[in-house]
């Protein structure tokens, strides 16, 4: 027996409202209606999901995990619901797409301007985070394009490097090593950084965005590195290292095996912006 759309509402619904009557009101449901449809996810799934008591539930850990992705679920059949009804109502496919806060004043823009002018009626989702999350995205199909940063882990995925940043350590008047980047998001930059670094008792700071490493310095937690053009008046003040740039390549990263014309369209029009920077 597979699960229907209804079976992860209820699930959702009594997980956050933790009490079958507030869960079946909010469901417009009675609630022997509400408690036999989730005894009956419970005996298909052979797992118990809440712990009954007065009323109330509390999710168990299976619960939790449930519910996690009876969200994902249901944002997803929203998403196609609306998708579909955009489609017929003339206003075209829903490109979803990330990117990294470096890719943003780097490419993206330019990019997307170019997409435009032949895609016009294409609706756009942007979603900004980091490269290890937009590739699972990508993979779990959450997202249609990405701009992040090499190398990727998965197979599934196409990838056409577009260009390179150089990275500039700037230094402060602190004593504390260099604020780090996850090696996860940026292992071949932070491995030439780590490099660099002498061994010390001070503690480490991480940060996983550029204004994430620049505010952490601005407090005093020590040297950062960031592209020399970052749109931020903190660098016009930093000092700057003389030690040579490492560099960050940019790509535009997709799936695979997806041919749709609005994907296709989009990392050519990143290409050819990439050409003429």
């Amino acid at each position: 027996m597979s699960l229907a759309l209804a079976d992860y509402q209820a699930a959702l619904a009594l997980g956050e409202e933790r009490h079958f009557g507030r869960a079946a009101r909010r469901l417009g449901v009675t609630q022997p209606a509400l408690t036999a449809r989730l005894r009956r996810v419970e005996d298909t799934l052979g797992v118990r999901l809440f712990d009954r008591g007065r009323g109330g539930a509390t999710a168990t850990e299976a619960g939790l995990v449930f519910m996690e992705g009876a969200r994902r679920i249901l944002d997803a059949a929203d998403e196609t619901s609306n998708a579909t009804r955009g489609v017929a109502a003339g206003r075209g496919w829903l490109l979803r797409i990330g990117m990294t806060q470096i890719a943003a004043y780097q490419i993206v823009a330019l990019a997307l301007s170019r997409f435009r002018e032949q895609h016009s009626s294409t609706r756009i989702k942007l979603v900004e985070s980091t490269t290890a999350s937009l590739e699972a995205a990508l993979e779990r199909g959450e997202l249609d394009v990405a701009f992040a940063h090499p190398p990727l882990h998965s197979g599934a995925l196409n990838e056409r490097v577009l260009c390179e940043i150089p990275f500039l350590r700037f230094e402060t008047d602190s004593d504390q090593p260099l604020i780090r980047y996850p090696r996860v998001d940026a292992p071949v930059l932070m491995g030439a950084l780590g490099r660099r670094e002498e061994k010390t008792d001070l503690a480490e700071v991480e940060a996983d965005t550029i204004l994430g490493a620049i505010t952490l310095s601005a407090a005093g937690y020590g040297a950062f590195a960031a592209p020399i053009d970052f749109p931020h008046p903190h660098l016009s003040g930093a000092r700057q290292s003389k030690e040579e740039s490492e560099f960050l390549e940019t790509s535009v990263i997709w799936k695979r095996l997806d041919r749709r014309e609005s994907v296709r369209g989009l990392v050519d029009a990143a290409v050819e912006c990439a050409n003429v920077k």
